[in-house]
């Protein structure tokens, strides 16, 4: 009885054929599996490789295989066509010896089976016009880019910026524009290429799969003269006949600030500070807005349109306009201040009638270490002016000190420490909420920031105006106090203020410090 064939499935799809129905690895390996299956084969292993049969040596899985083979883990191959095992006569060559050797029996395909020494001649033809046609292929491929050069025409995928049509390339309407920006922006001198790229992904320049354009891409799109209307292929250079993005007079500028002719060197100037643009968000389509400086000095803020889908891009809003209308916003959020002042003292009655006596306990205390520091100092003033001797004085500081350590200890062990801590924080709190209009609109940057820091974390905005404003949670139920004249209302907000004394300590009193 004749030994059953082990079989090794070898699946492969050149780089080179993309652009061609040729099937994909998977489809290979599912068609052979169906046909291995259906004839009872048994298979050892399944290779696929995504490399060019056109040169020996190029296809790791491939010379993997024949080795194996060699060791006597299969005797056979099967294969979705012949033109998948070579189209180069060294690595035909490799199989048909492993055919003489005796240690390969089969080459098999779902339509063709090789097995005899008369197969061998059949498949070598086949080898013959695989290699034919890899060498044939080669050629034509190169003729077709030269002549497309000669004709102007762009002879592969496009670059960013332009989009494959009719044999050649057009403008990319949602990127072209990022391209001559970036031009401008390297021309100017004031920007790096890490600033041009943070500053366009800002602004929504991304790579057809979406992504952040890379700081060596921008470097490799601001040498390329293909969007001034030149072709460089080979160190040669082709006239295109394709629509420019730009004029070649900006493009020798770009190049002129690369090669050192123009002495200006990218900076990082200061007037490109914006300050709002961290907190503004599109309403519609909910991307960032950014911001430009217009004639060097004006600030304009504007939706990045990231996603496509939005016209608010086409509104720039003006920096002082838009600190009206947040100052107008937060005129509608600042808490009335008779109201605020009676909500708080109704809170502080209400924490000493909880607790008694206890808080004019501790005040009496911290009466009575301010007494005994006026003490220390009267003392130390008479034995200064020997008005007292040196033993006299060291026994009433010992004494003096004592109780001091004595209040001090009673102190800490107070709970009403923590309760006036709370008052402090409260009325901090208060404050703030009562007069963040005018610490906004009176402050230097550094109050505006913090102001707005500490009570929210951006304002939505729709035409030029605050659609709606994400609060911070400490911060986003006071905000509806002022919609309301119940008084109750305002007292049972105490719990609220319970909620900001303890997650506002630090943010509020440094905005606070600052004004």
């Amino acid at each position: 009885m004749a030994m059953k064939n082990k079989y090794f499935i070898y699946c492969r799809k050149s780089s080179e054929e993309e652009t061609k129905q040729v099937q994909s690895l998977e489809t290979q390996e599912t068609e052979l599996i169906a046909y291995a299956t259906k004839n009872n084969l048994q298979i050892v292993q399944v290779f696929k490789e995504s490399k060019s049969a056109k040169d020996d040596g190029n296809r790791p899985l491939f010379a993997e295989m024949l080795k194996r083979v060699r060791t006597g883990e299969a005797n056979a191959i099967l294969v979705l066509h012949t033109d998948r095992l070579s189209r180069n006569f060294i690595e035909a060559g490799k199989i048909t010896k492993l055919f003489d050797e005796g240690t390969l029996v089969e080459i098999r395909t779902p339509t063709q089976t090789f097995n005899l020494v008369h197969d061998m001649v059949y498949m070598g033809i086949d080898f013959v016009f695989a290699s034919h046609y890899s060498r044939n292929l080669s050629v034509r491929v190169k003729e077709g880019i030269k002549t497309k050069l000669s004709k102007g025409e762009f002879p592969s995928y496009a670059p960013l910026g332009y989009l494959n049509k009719d044999s050649n390339i057009v403008p990319d309407p949602a990127r072209a524009n990022y391209i001559v920006r970036a031009f401008k922006m390297y021309a100017s001198g004031d920007y790096s290429i890490p600033d041009i790229a943070n500053i366009l992904y800002e602004e929504g320049f991304r790579s057809r799969a979406g992504n952040k354009v890379t700081k060596s891409s921008v470097h490799r799109i601001l040498h390329d003269p293909v969007y001034y209307g030149v072709i460089q292929r080979k160190g040669k250079l082709y006239k295109g006949s394709y629509e420019s993005i730009l004029d070649k007079s900006l493009y020798d500028s770009v190049q002129d600030v690369f090669s050192g002719k123009n002495k200006a060197r990218p900076k990082k100037p200061e007037k490109r500070y914006f300050l709002y643009r961290k907190y503004l968000k599109c309403d519609v389509c909910g991307c960032s807005l950014t911001a430009t400086l217009k004639k060097s000095k004006y600030k304009y803020y504007y939706c990045t349109n990231g996603k496509h889908v939005c016209d608010q891009h086409k509104d720039y809003i003006r920096e002082k306009d838009l600190e009206e209308v947040i100052y107008e916003e937060l005129k509608e959020f600042k808490l009335d201040k008779e109201k605020a002042d009676i909500s708080f003292q109704a809170y502080k009655w209400d924490l000493i009638n909880r607790r008694g006596n206890a808080l004019s306990m501790e005040e009496s205390l911290q009466s009575e270490l301010t007494t005994i520091d006026k003490k220390l100092k009267k003392l130390l003033d008479k034995n200064l002016d020997d008005k007292i001797s040196d033993e006299l004085y060291d026994e009433k500081e010992k004494e003096l000190k004592n109780e001091r350590v004595r209040i001090e200890s009673a102190l800490s062990n107070s709970k009403e420490v923590g309760n006036r801590k709370t008052l402090e924080l409260l009325e901090n709190v208060k404050n703030f909420a009562v007069s963040v209009d005018k610490l906004f609109i009176d402050g230097e940057d550094p109050v505006k920031k913090h102001t707005l820091d500490s009570l929210l974390w951006n304002f939505n905005m729709r035409d030029k105006e605050i659609a709606s404003v994400l609060y911070k949670q400490q911060f986003a139920r006071m905000a509806k106090l002022q919609k309301t004249d119940d008084f109750e209302i305002w007292r049972e907000a105490r719990s609220l203020i319970r909620t900001l004394v303890l997650s506002i300590d630090q943010v509020v009193n440094s905005s606070l410090s600052i004004s």
